[in-house]
């Protein structure tokens, strides 16, 4: 009795074979296996650093195509910025955000707001008398976000405002208080910490790095705000840093848009309650945007006697739904708006069990099939 096996078979079969050998041994001993991660944005990798004082400056921003997000009204009165242009890129060490938005004025003087009562959410303001523009990025602590950020009211003694739902760490940056061009930089003191009451010493321009919950949200580091906002570190008392994130906006008066980034080290200290950031992952991520002021109020809309503008301030503004962003492990890319793949050198055990085991299957029929079909013995003639 004689077997006999096409060769051509016999090949594809050893090839079946070893694919599922090697995945197994990938998933053994835990080696990275090539795999595709989607995501909103994809972060490339550039060169060098960015220049806080020109926004935008650099020629790789010029290079991507930035994504743009629709942003809609939060309450009844906010919404006046409908959307942002976002690019995100990473050097390797730090991430860079620059986000442009249209806005009819610049607004950087953050006097003190009047409010109705009987009007939730709508501040007055006038042609002098208005609040500042802020942008905030709520980047989600938790796997699987909950509703679009929205901070709402707080209960009393908690932080300014709370989250939906979900964990987060924002960075809120505002034109008046934290940026070099405010008509507050500078002015302001400390509200809690072992330096109260004293000037906070500014070195560059930043935004407040904070944390958000279902209770409140609050600061990481001491700032303005009393010891029921701060957050000064973290169990094993490392102190936060105020300045941890670098931000400036310049406003384009030809335009009438803000140019605004943000700079940040990838991985901090301490890590608790702050993004940590790395490629191979996707981070969900949502904007918020404030108008200042002064808005005309709509013809319509019920307001307060003797009002005619307002300003965007606390639940009032423009918001954006979650977006995902991952890092780039490659050369130089273009993000693009819409879904994009980005390379990861790596999956995670579970995956490459599942992987692992289903090559073996894979492999397991396709022997059976070649032996059953090639490999019986044939009769001689």
């Amino acid at each position: 009795m004689q077997i006999r096996i096409h060769s051509a078979v016999a090949l594809a079969s050893v090839i079946v074979i070893v694919a599922a050998s090697l995945s197994s041994a990938a998933f053994l001993l835990q080696v990275p296996v090539g795999a595709q991660l989607s995501a909103n944005i994809l972060a490339p990798n550039v060169q060098g650093s960015i220049d806080l004082n020109n926004p935008g400056g650099e020629a790789f921003w010029s290079q991507l195509t930035g994504a743009q997000l629709p942003l809609t009204a939060s309450n009844e009165f906010g919404g006046n910025v409908k959307s942002a242009t976002v690019k995100i890129a990473t050097n390797g060490s730090d991430i860079f955000t620059y986000v442009t938005w249209t806005d009819p004025t610049e607004s950087r003087l953050n006097k003190p707001l009047f409010e109705d009562e009987n009007y939730p959410g709508f501040f007055y303001a006038n042609q002098t008398y208005n609040y500042e523009d802020r942008i905030v990025f709520w980047w989600s602590l938790d796997s699987t976000p909950g509703p679009p950020p929205c901070m709402t009211d707080a209960a009393p003694g908690a932080g300014e405002g709370r989250s939906l739902a979900g964990t987060g760490n924002l960075w809120h940056w505002k034109s008046a208080r934290t940026d070099s061009q405010g008509t507050l930089w500078g002015k302001l003191k400390f509200g809690s910490g072992p330096d109260i009451g004293q000037l906070m010493p500014y070195t560059h321009s930043y935004l407040d790095n904070e944390f958000i919950n279902a209770t409140g949200h609050y600061q990481l580091g001491y700032d303005q705000y009393p010891d029921s906002f701060t957050i000064g570190s973290d169990p094993n008392h490392a102190a936060y840093d105020t300045y941890l994130v670098s931000a400036h906006g310049a406003y384009d008066s030809s335009s009438h848009t803000w140019k605004w980034v943000a700079s940040r080290k990838l991985v901090t200290t301490p890590s608790l309650y702050v993004q940590q950031f790395a490629p191979g992952r996707l981070y969900y991520f949502a904007v918020a945007v404030f108008d200042g002021g002064p808005i005309p109020i709509p013809q319509g809309v019920n307001h307060p006697a003797g009002w005619t503008m307002y300003g965007e301030n606390g639940e009032t503004k423009s918001i954006s739904t979650w977006y995902t962003m991952a890092l780039s492990q490659g050369a130089a890319a273009t993000t693009a708006t819409g879904t994009v793949t980005a390379a990861m050198t790596g999956i995670s055990f579970e995956t490459a069990a599942i992987v692992s085991f289903g090559m073996l299957i894979v492999g397991f029929v396709a022997g059976l099939i070649v032996i059953s079909k090639f490999a019986l013995p044939k009769k001689k003639s």
